[in-house]
């Protein structure tokens, strides 16, 4: 039996495609080139919004902002993944400073834990090997790579595959430094992440960021704060301040902040 042609092979993977979960066919769609991320100052910098198929590097603007940094990359990568599933490649050395990702508290956040795969590597070679490989299965929307410190494995030679990989695929690379001194990358985009407070005096409010765009728009470096509306995933701008409770009548109370005892 002769061997298929290059065009039914293409054809074939097409329709495997289109294939959903439940054995029906759906159309594959094509997401667009760039996702707005909800504020149309930034996405205006941006040129539309965030570019899809490109490498864009984050990281804590100090540390301690890892958290803020870690929640921020996530929530681009839901942006830019549309609804296809994330892939999340961690070395062992990020999970054990910051913890696993926990389940209610990514679905509170807009991510259905069901999309999302996890890789835990034991250094940042196997984190780039299992990243690069990643980026070339075009069912993921995203990946988000997370080496630790500033081990010698991440160079620009390594970076730049990652770059051609995702512009290949049109998989989304979101690279975070977890830790270490800043490092020249070939990315679309290069952010600085910081939490900013909370816009609710009652409780955890919606997650609030102090965002840098050190590279990649249209007007040179800008600053942003802004906050994550969970439910529709999409990011507003943040209040300019956080409210503080009103007493009986009608005042804002004073917020006596805490003391160290002894």
């Amino acid at each position: 039996m002769p061997r298929p042609g290059a065009p039914a092979l293409a054809a074939l993977r097409s329709a495997i495609d289109r294939i959903g979960k439940d054995g029906s066919v759906h159309a594959l769609a094509t997401p667009p080139a760039r996702a707005a991320l909800g504020l149309a100052g930034l996405d205006a910098a941006l040129g539309g919004g965030l570019k899809r198929g490109a490498f864009h590097a984050l990281r804590p603007a100090k540390p301690g902002e890892e958290p803020a940094a870690t929640g921020f990359a996530l929530a681009c990568a839901l942006r830019l993944a549309a609804e296809r599933p994330l892939l999340w490649v961690r070395q062992a050395m990020a999970e054990r400073e910051y913890g696993l990702p926990y389940g209610p508290g990514l679905m509170g956040f807009g991510l259905d834990p069901a999309r999302l795969v996890t890789i835990e590597a034991a250094d940042a070679r196997a984190v780039l090997k299992a990243a690069e490989e990643a980026l070339h299965c075009k069912a993921l929307g995203a990946v988000l790579v997370e080496p630790w410190g500033m081990p010698k494995a991440v160079d620009l030679v390594a970076l730049r595959r990652l770059v051609l990989a995702a512009e290949a695929s049109g998989v989304s690379a979101l690279f975070l430094r977890s830790g270490g001194p800043e490092l020249a990358d070939p990315g679309a985009t290069r952010w600085a992440i910081a939490a900013h407070p909370s816009a609710s005096a009652f409780g955890p409010g919606l997650p609030a960021f102090r965002v840098t765009l050190e590279r990649g728009g249209q007007a040179g470096p800008q600053e942003w704060m802004m906050e994550w509306c969970c439910e529709r995933r999409v990011f507003r701008p943040a209040p300019s301040g956080a409210r503080l409770p009103l007493s009986r009548d009608g005042q804002a109370e004073t917020v006596t902040p805490f003391r160290r005892a002894g």
